[in-house]
């Protein structure tokens, strides 16, 4: 994650970008930090040997389901950016 965009693609750098949306910084902070210190703590990338899309492929069900909880969150943005279509019906 960039320091002011998470979840972007397809659009230049921006200020406080999240899921290709303008948000304040307040807000990047705000999902940053439920990211990193909640939804995705125990996620360790490991890019030496994976490529991106194998490495999204260890964030689970749930953590997916609670990513797209985010107001913010676009399913379609999420999907370009993984490489694959996410299965979140319960």
């Amino acid at each position: 994650m960039s320091e002011n965009m998470i979840f972007c693609k397809g659009i230049n750098k921006g200020e406080n970008m999240a899921f290709n949306k303008q948000v304040s910084k307040e807000r990047i902070l705000e999902i940053k930090k439920l990211l990193r210190n909640d939804i995705l703590k125990d996620l360790k990338l490991d890019l030496n040997n994976e490529s991106w899309s194998n490495e999204w492929k260890k964030v689970t069900k749930e953590q997916w389901v609670r990513i797209l909880e985010i107001p913010e969150a676009d399913k379609e943005v999420i999907e370009s950016i993984i490489g694959f279509k996410l299965e979140t019906k319960k």
